[in-house]
């Protein structure tokens, strides 16, 4: 397979489309990083414990599983929500200390705050953003390479 005659030009106009893409992509992830950490500032932080996984039919099919978590509220409240998301396998063995946030006027929807989880989508968009601009640089030396 042969690359066209002007493959350095199209790697050139390639390189400067996904340098913007990769920096937009790293811009979003710090504005998820912040997010994320704003929202921990304004709800409070306990541990609780994974009482159970429990199993639900997924719609698409199959089962997925959604930790139950006991953790004890300020005001001594003793709740278990199941928090989720869900996921093909439990994510937690029962017994597993888990860190857990939530709002003191909404305890019931509280959230299992590990950093996976709640920086998920920061982590991946800078995997992407650092992808598309190593892919940027790589075509720019390459077009460079071949003028």
């Amino acid at each position: 397979m042969r690359l066209p005659s002007n493959w350095p030009s199209l790697a050139a106009k390639l390189s400067r489309l996904l340098q913007p893409a990769g920096l937009l992509l790293l811009a979003l992830s710090a504005a998820f990083a912040l997010h994320s950490w704003n929202f921990a500032r304004h709800h409070i932080r306990t541990t609780g414990v994974v009482t159970e996984n429990v199993a639900t039919f997924a719609p698409g099919g199959g089962v997925v599983y959604t930790p139950r978590i006991r953790f004890r509220a300020g005001d001594g409240t003793t709740l278990q929500p199941v928090l989720g998301p869900a996921s093909d396998e439990p994510e937690f063995t029962p017994g597993t200390a888990v860190p857990v946030l939530y709002l003191p006027s909404q305890p019931q929807t509280a959230l299992i705050a590990t950093v996976g989880r709640a920086y998920t989508a920061a982590i991946w968009l800078v995997v992407w953003g650092v992808v598309l601009l190593d892919a940027a640089l790589i075509l720019k030396r390459l077009s460079r390479h071949q003028n």
